[in-house]
C-alpha cells in the first residue's frame, strides 16, 4: 500500500541544534583554519530564524497549500543533508579527541600530538560542505518569507484534518461478526453500579477502521424488554477537539432538540444539561474521542450527569488507551477485537456484489477469499473498501486485480483513516513511522530491533527507564498495521 508521508522537519532541526551547540564540536571548529567556525555560527543564526513553532505550523498548513508542501519537502531534504554533514564533523571531532587522549597517555605521546591536529585538506573539504548547506538554506529562506508567509492555524482550517462526523443513525444493512461483542457490551451496560454512583462510563478502544462507531450504534439502538430502557439518549462525535463547552452544547442540543435555545456560556449550558437528565436514566455516546489532556477536564464535562438516575451510562469510543487511563475507566474498558476472516469475507461479499448478483457468489474462489482476508487484516473498513473497489469489476478478474495495484489506485477510506492517525502523531513519532519505509513489503521485524535501529539513527534517545511509552507504541502500531507498503523520500 503506497502511503505518502507528508514532510516533517521540526524534529530533524532539533538534532541540528544539538550538534551545533555541542562544546566538543565548537571547540574542534575553533582549531580549524579557513573560517569553519564562522560558517557554523552563520548556520546556527539561520536555523534560529526558523523556530520549531513556525515549522510545526507550516506542517499543519501544508494540508491546504500545495506550494508550501513542496517547499517543506525541499527543506526536509536539506535538513537530512545538513544532518549528514554535521554528523561527519562531529564524528571527526570525537575521533581526533580520542586519538589525542590515547597518544597523550603513552610515554611518547607529546611527539605525536601535532600530527593529530586537523590538516588543510580536511579544513577545505568540511568548510566547503558547511558553506554549501548554508547557501542552500539561505535560498530556501528567500523563497518563503517565513513569518509573513504562514497564516495562523485557525479552527476553520484545522477541521480539515479531522475525521468525518459520525451519526447514531445506522447505515449498515447487517453488522457482521459482532454478536459476541454486542452481547458483552450490553451486559456491561446492564451490570450493577458501584455503591454511590449514578452513572457508569464504558470505553471502547480499538484502532481506526475496526468498527468502534458501528458497535456503539449497535448498543445505542439495542432493544431488550428488560433492563435496557433509557428515558434520554444523546450522541456526539467529539473527534480531535476535546472542548468542554462545544461538547456540552452538542449534548444539550441532542437532548433538547433543535428548537431549544442553547446558552452561550458553560455555566448556562451545564445547568440546562443537569435539568435535562435529573432523575432520568440516560444513555450517551461520545464517539471518536482522540484525547483528554487532564482528568479535571473530564470531571467538568461529566459533572451535570451525576444527577441522572441509577443505571445511566456513557459510552466513549477511542483509538487510544490513554483516554481510558486519563478518565480513570481502565476497569470498564472494552478492547474491540479484529474481525474474524469469515466475517471479513461476508462483509466483502456484501459490498462487492450488488443485489441480484448473488448468483456470482459461487464464482468467488477460496483463493480470492484468502487474498481478501489477507488484505483486510481483520478491519471491517478494509473489507468494505475493498468490496467497493471491486464492485464494478467482473468476478473472473478479481483474483488478478487483488494481486495488482487496485488497492493503491484510489484515495480510499482506509488510507484516509490511517493518514489521520499519522497526522495526529507527535512530530518525533512521525519520523519513527517514516523510517519504517526502508523495510521491504511484508517484511517482519521485531519491535526491539526496530527501536534499536531508531536509536542508531538518532531518532530516539535511550534512557535509564523505558525507551518509550506504551501509548507511543500503540500509535506506531496502529499506523503501520495495514501492510508495509510505504514510500518516503529522504
Amino acid at each position: 500500500m503506497e502511503f505518502l508521508v507528508d514532510p516533517l522537519v521540526s524534529q530533524p532541526f532539533e538534532g541540528l541544534f544539538d550538534i551545533l551547540l555541542s562544546n566538543e564540536v565548537r571547540g574542534f571548529a575553533k582549531q580549524l583554519v579557513g573560517g569553519v567556525d564562522s560558517e557554523l555560527d552563520e548556520l546556527n543564526t539561520k536555523l534560529e530564524m526558523i523556530n520549531k513553532a513556525l515549522l510545526d505550523r507550516a506542517e499543519d498548513i501544508q494540508l491546504m497549500d500545495p506550494t508550501l508542501k513542496k517547499w517543506l519537502v525541499n527543506l526536509q531534504h536539506w535538513a537530512y543533508d545538513a544532518e549528514d554533514v554535521l554528523d561527519e564533523f562531529a564524528y571527526e571531532a570525537l575521533r581526533r579527541r580520542l586519538k589525542v587522549e590515547q597518544q597523550a597517555s603513552s610515554s611518547n605521546g607529546s611527539r605525536f600530538l601535532c600530527a593529530n591536529f586537523p590538516g588543510p585538506l580536511f579544513n577545505v573539504k568540511i568548510g566547503s560542505k558547511i558553506k554549501k548547506i548554508n547557501n542552500r538554506l539561505e535560498q530556501l529562506r528567500q523563497q518563503r518569507l517565513l513569518k509573513k508567509d504562514l497564516p495562523e492555524v485557525t479552527s476553520s482550517n484545522v477541521t480539515l484534518q479531522r475525521p468525518k462526523e459520525t451519526s447514531s443513525v445506522p447505515h449498515e444493512k447487517f453488522v457482521h461478526g459482532r454478536d459476541e461483542d454486542r452481547a458483552k457490551l450490553v451486559a456491561m451496560v446492564k451490570s450493577d453500579l458501584p455503591c454511590g454512583n449514578n452513572f457508569r462510563v464504558i470505553v471502547i478502544v480499538g484502532m481506526g477502521g475496526i468498527g468502534k462507531t458501528t458497535i456503539a450504534r449497535e448498543v445505542y439502538h439495542h432493544k431488550e424488554p428488560e433492563g435496557f430502557k433509557f428515558e434520554e439518549k444523546a450522541w456526539v462525535c467529539v473527534s480531535t477537539n476535546f472542548d468542554i463547552l462545544t461538547i456540552s452544547k452538542s449534548l444539550l442540543g441532542s437532548l433538547k432538540g433543535s428548537t431549544f435555545s442553547i446558552p452561550s456560556d458553560l455555566n448556562g449550558v451545564q445547568v440546562e444539561l443537569q435539568k435535562a437528565v435529573s432523575g432520568k436514566k440516560f444513555l450517551i455516546v461520545l464517539d471518536d474521542v482522540w484525547e483528554v489532556k487532564k482528568y479535571n477536564d473530564w470531571e467538568k464535562l461529566t459533572s451535570p450527569f451525576t444527577a441522572g438516575a441509577p443505571g445511566s451510562t456513557m459510552i466513549v469510543t477511542t483509538r487510544h488507551e490513554n483516554v481510558a487511563i486519563t478518565i480513570r475507566c481502565s476497569d470498564s474498558t472494552y478492547h474491540l477485537p479484529l474481525l474474524s476472516n469469515e466475517a471479513c469475507k461476508s462483509l466483502f461479499q456484501e459490498h462487492a456484489l450488488a443485489t441480484g448478483r448473488t448468483a456470482y457468489t459461487g464464482q468467488i474462489t477460496e483463493t480470492i477469499y484468502e487474498k481478501v482476508a489477507e488484505r483486510c487484516s481483520g478491519l471491517p473498513l478494509s473489507a468494505m473498501t475493498l468490496g467497493g473497489l471491486l464492485f464494478f469489476e467482473s468476478t473472473d478478474t478479481w483474483e488478478k486485480l487483488l494481486d495488482s495495484k487496485i488497492w493503491n489506485s484510489n484515495e480510499n477510506d482506509v488510507l484516509s483513516v490511517l493518514k489521520l492517525s499519522y497526522l495526529y502523531l507527535p512530530t518525533h513519532l512521525k519520523r519513527c513511522f517514516a523510517y519504517c519505509a526502508i523495510f521491504p513489503e511484508d517484511y517482519g521485524f521485531k519491535e526491539e530491533e526496530l527501536v534499536l535501529l531508531w536509536m542508531a539513527e538518532g531518532i530516539v534517545q535511550p534512557t535509564d527507564g523505558q525507551l518509550d511509552k506504551t501509548d507511543d507504541h500503540h500509535h506506531i502500531k496502529e499506523t503501520t498495521t495495514v501492510g508495509s507498503r510505504k514510500q518516503v523520500k529522504r
